[in-house]
């Protein structure tokens, strides 16, 4: 396997429409199912975005593709030709595998591939970024990876929605349930059931109800594109539509959905892409 992918196994459907699809001139597009849509959706994921990797074309690919088309200077069509792809396949492979050696730090790596430190810790969900061992794998994301995690709205000043412990960090992880690596698009912050949940930012409430694994959850949405999403709660206090206030109790920590124990799972988006919370956080 490349040294440039960043996963180590990479299912075989996913090298064919990598490999095949531009040669083949095949278009995806909204309402198509299969192994290549599913193939699309794990890509879309390892860049970074957070979505269901079900192998159904639906409006939220769609909406996702268009917004990298966007970004990389494509006609935003939704359709997953050949330049969309060759594109998809550059930010992939702008990801580079790295096994640390002897000596290594953060500051080295940030510095010989063009990037930062905050970007290979937050990619990797580095419980410890000053503490690297011989031998860890690193995934690290270029230049090339980070227009997609840049936004030109200025940063909202944020407030910590619940006070507590952060039991799972930002990135890749293996998941506490089903024990599976994955990427973790938000931060765990443990705190007993029934605390309050505050606004991290004033807002309006554009989602509230079961959100599958992700529980009973809140959405807020902000100005510039920018959501912050409140997950497993055990009660919502606000209704759709409602403006709330920074500060502002609209939930309490619960264990719904997929839990192991009582949390909250708080999540920042730009558009449909997750970005670090403690980049953003005081």
């Amino acid at each position: 396997m490349r040294s440039i992918l960043k996963r180590t196994l990479v299912p075989c459907f996913l090298l064919a429409l990598i490999v095949v699809l531009p040669g083949e001139a095949r278009v995806l597009r909204r309402g198509m199912q299969g192994n290549e849509v599913y193939a699309l959706q794990e890509l879309l994921m390892e860049l970074g975005y957070d979505l269901v990797v079900d192998g159904v074309f639906g409006s939220e690919t769609e909406k996702l593709i268009k917004d990298i088309q966007r970004a990389v200077g494509l006609t935003p069509d939704g359709l997953v030709g050949e330049k969309t792809i060759e594109k998809l396949n550059h930010l992939r492979a702008s990801i580079v595998s790295y096994t640390v050696q002897q000596g290594d730090n953060l500051t080295k790596l940030a510095n010989r591939y063009d990037t930062t430190v905050t970007n290979i810790s937050s990619y990797n969900g580095l419980q410890n970024p000053d503490r690297l061992l011989p031998g860890q794998v690193l995934y690290i994301p270029t230049d090339s990876i980070a227009i997609l995690s840049r936004s030109l709205t200025t940063r909202l000043r944020m407030q910590w929605p619940v006070k507590g412990r952060i039991s799972s960090g930002y990135g890749y992880r293996i998941h506490p349930v089903l024990k599976a690596r994955h990427f973790h698009g938000g931060i765990d912050i443990a705190a007993p059931e029934g605390t309050q949940v505050k606004a991290a930012a004033s807002g309006t409430v554009v989602g509230v109800g079961n959100r599958g694994n992700y529980g009973l959850a809140v959405v807020l949405e902000h100005t510039g594109g920018v959501t912050t999403w409140y997950g497993h709660t055990s009660k919502v206090l606000v209704r759709l539509g409602d403006s709330v206030k920074q500060g502002q109790t609209i939930a309490l920590v619960g264990r719904t959905g997929l839990a192991t124990g009582p949390h909250l799972d708080f999540r920042i988006k730009i558009g449909d892409q997750t970005v670090d919370p403690l980049e953003w956080l005081p």
